[in-house]
């Protein structure tokens, strides 16, 4: 996205306060206070609150798209699929306020924001499960050890995980995701062993 230093600065400013008050909590005086200018001079980058928070969550929506993208594609043979995103899920957030700022509007979305909110959340998880799969699907012996209607529950399935886990990133904190992320992983792990075992036997 092509901005001006000026507006760049304003987004900078503006991730941290919606990632830690929330967009209620936050105020464009306060955003133009951390940016060391006026309040009436974001008008000149930005229609409204409304606009800056949209154009901050299309930005950190295609980040996390892209690092998604990046953690299947690059994920070792062997791993369980999908797991190297949930783990690096959760070793990025403490650090990063785009991701911060992603779930907590996905989860507390602004009410007058709270539809293409859904959406964009909604296509950012559509995505996740096609590219889990494709990863499940590589990730067995033979493409037929699965049946679709089973690949597509496990698919499913793997949204319940993350989705757990996003939840427990913004209303607790990294240590209680790591836990539930051991537990779900085993539980997945075990259920997908079974499978396909059933599957090759029949």
């Amino acid at each position: 996205m092509n901005r001006s230093p000026a507006a760049d600065r304003i987004v900078s400013a503006a991730v941290t306060h919606f990632a830690h008050r929330g967009y209620d909590a936050s105020s464009l005086a306060d955003i133009a206070e951390a940016v060391g200018i006026r309040k009436a001079s974001l008008y000149a980058h930005f229609d409204s609150k409304d606009d800056l928070y949209m154009q901050i969550f299309a930005e950190a929506l295609r980040m996390e798209q892209d690092i998604a993208h990046q953690c299947f594609v690059s994920e070792e043979s062997k791993t369980l699929p999908g797991l190297t995103y949930c783990t690096n899920l959760i070793a990025r957030y403490d650090e990063s306020d785009y991701l911060k700022f992603l779930l907590r509007a996905g989860y507390m979305p602004p009410a007058v924001l709270a539809v293409p909110i859904y959406s964009g959340h909604e296509t950012y998880l559509a995505q996740l499960q096609e590219a889990f799969t494709g990863r499940l699907r590589a990730w067995t012996d033979t493409p037929d050890t699965l049946a679709d209607e089973d690949v597509r529950l496990y698919s499913h399935a793997y949204i319940g995980i993350v989705d757990s886990l996003q939840v427990k990133l913004v209303y607790t904190d990294t240590a209680h995701a790591a836990v539930r992320l051991t537990a779900l992983e085993r539980m997945l792990s075990n259920a997908l062993a079974t499978a396909i075992k059933s599957g090759a036997v029949a």
